[in-house]
């Protein structure tokens, strides 16, 4: 009999320290764990941040920030990920292209039971002085540090001049955030950094609680998950996942030759815009060819070889 209410009682404690991830928890009740990462993120088989986050490389971030919003949103769309672009910001610096691998944020109101115990939990963990503060504690270089604080604005400021220089100090990147910020004149003064919110607010941060970072938001229309790939452009932004981003970058370079070679044949008069605004013919996809061949060479993001491979399973 003592057997058996030692075991119940065992399995008891069990349940109680399992969270609704499915994983056991740790000391840490907002950071997400590794395996939490792992699961949502399994198509990725690359190199990993220390917090499990996908790491694209830098060369291929660097050549993310040269294409259109619009290939971007094309192929993905194509791919079955309809979801993927939100519009609708206020930007520190309109004419500014931002890339980044995303660490997320989730803010919700406040809830005094809840916001005193994950505090308090947090301080156990090693996280340092107010909630708001914690998820720009981990960001590394080259992050967009992403929060969804429910669209609040008065007293909704995520952000000012003094956490703006931290965020850049770490990740020499800026921020999205659904939500608002303060000091924007502090802001601009910070050489590289860009911010994309809902409005501006001279209030300060109030009845708002942390309650997850590297965890799934959402943002506008979109389903972000930590590691994704941010472009953000004037007109908007868009979330690339990570085990997609090689293909599109190369999609996009390839579209953006095309779009060059067309447009400047039409300038010349050789084509019509119907002719080019369409499938190509096989005689317009050789001149593609061949002028590539004479003056693009050492712009090709693959070898021509390897373009043309690819260009066969188009349909455009």
């Amino acid at each position: 009999m003592l057997k058996h209410r030692i075991k119940y009682i065992l399995l008891f404690s069990f349940l109680l320290t399992t969270s609704a991830w499915g994983q056991v928890v740790m000391d840490d009740q907002v950071v997400a764990s590794k395996d939490d990462i792992l699961y949502y993120t399994y198509e990725w088989d690359g190199e990993r941040m220390p917090d499990g986050r996908p790491k694209v490389s830098d060369e291929l971030l660097d050549r993310v920030k040269g294409i259109k919003l619009e290939d971007a949103w094309q192929y993905l769309n194509e791919l079955g990920y309809p979801n993927q672009y939100e519009g609708g910001w206020e930007k520190l610096h309109k004419d500014q292209t931002m890339v980044g691998r995303v660490l997320t944020a989730q803010f919700m109101p406040d809830r005094t039971d809840i916001s005193e115990r994950l505090t308090e939990d947090g301080h156990e963990a090693g996280h340092v002085g107010p909630m708001n503060s914690w998820p720009i504690d981990m960001l590394q270089e080259g992050d967009i540090y992403l929060a969804d604080s429910f669209g609040k604005i008065a007293q909704g400021t995520l952000i000012g001049g003094n956490l703006g220089t931290s965020i850049f100090s770490k990740s020499q990147n800026g921020v999205i955030f659904n939500g608002s910020s303060r000091d924007d004149e502090d802001l601009e003064k910070i050489d590289g950094f860009n911010a994309f919110l809902r409005d501006w607010h001279p209030s300060f941060l109030e009845e708002v609680m942390l309650t997850g970072i590297n965890v799934p938001v959402r943002i506008g229309n979109v389903t972000v998950m930590p590691g994704d790939i941010a472009l953000a452009k004037t007109q908007g932004i868009v979330f690339i996942p990570p085990h997609l981003v090689e293909e599109i970058v190369l999609t996009a370079e390839i579209v953006q030759l095309r779009d060059e070679f067309g447009q400047m044949r039409m300038r010349e008069g050789v084509y019509s815009a119907g002719q080019i605004d369409t499938k190509w013919t096989p005689e317009i996809e050789e001149d593609f060819l061949n002028w590539v061949r004479e003056n693009r060479m050492e712009q090709l993001p693959v070898p021509i070889d390897k373009m043309q491979e690819f260009l066969q399973m188009r349909t455009w």
